[in-house]
């Protein structure tokens, strides 16, 4: 899946955010794009909108689902970190409740992984 395809997903799902990710500076980079993506995300947790965050993760989900490497290691590096969910108990349990299971692994992953 290449940027444009990201934008475009992302845009499709979002139209709010049609102006930002097509912008010039974001065409290029899926980078770029899965950190406005994961800022439309926070704003979504910070403002209570319980709906617009299952949906965002959703598709954060079919994006993980369908990536190929790179985009698999943007999502991880770039997506997931910025949500800046901090591990607290509460964001934990939001995130299991609200993440499909595929996603939810993928953000444990760098949790369970670490050597001791």
């Amino acid at each position: 899946m290449t940027s444009l395809e990201t934008a475009d997903l992302l845009t499709a799902e979002f139209p709010e955010l049609s102006a930002d990710l097509h912008a010039p500076n974001m065409l290029g980079s899926v980078y770029r794009q899965l950190d406005c993506f994961a800022a439309f995300t926070r704003r979504a947790f910070a403002t209570g909108r319980l709906e617009v965050l299952r949906h965002c993760f959703a598709v954060a989900d079919s994006l993980l689902r369908r990536a190929d490497r790179y985009l698999t290691n943007a999502i991880n590096n770039v997506y997931l970190h910025g949500l800046h969910l901090d591990g607290s108990t509460a964001d934990t349990h939001l995130a299991r409740q609200l993440m499909p299971v595929h996603l939810y692994a993928a953000y444990c992953y760098p949790h369970t992984n670490m050597l001791p």
